[in-house]
Formats: structure tokens, sequence, C-alpha cells
């Protein structure tokens, strides 16, 4: 049973990490694209920064939620 949830953990700290990277980098280089072909250079990329946080901030509120509410059950 603690096998289980060591991996349970693993897996969900693993599941953070990368729903909280991938948006952010996907963001950053869109920016940057959108930059190279409008010659604005900093514009593009700040604004999908932003935009790339707060998805990734979305998607762990998103993960921890369902977490919570699986956790519940189980009691």
């Amino acid at each position: 049973m603690k096998k289980n949830n060591w991996v349970r953990c693993l897996s969900l700290i693993s599941q953070v990490g990368i729903s909280m990277l991938v948006p952010i980098l996907l963001c950053i280089w869109f920016g940057a694209f959108l930059d190279g072909k409008t010659q604005k250079e900093p514009l593009f990329t700040i604004i999908f920064i932003f935009l790339g946080v707060g998805a990734a901030f979305r998607n762990l509120f998103y993960i921890v939620g369902k977490e919570i509410k699986k956790g519940e059950k189980r009691e």
C-alpha cells in the first residue's frame, strides 16, 4: 500500500511540473515567433509570458482540485 501511495505522489508531482512548464514554454516560443514576424521585439513575448503563466496556474488549480476531490471520495 505504501508503494502505491509513493508512486501516486511522484506521478502527481510530475504531472504538475509538466502541466506548468509546457504552457509557459509554448507561449514564450509563440511570442518570440510573432515578435520575429512583426518586428515588435519584446511586445508579444511579454504578452504571451503572462498568458502562459496564467494557463499554468489554471492547470495547477485544476489538478490539485481534482486530487482533493479524489481524496475526499477515498475517505
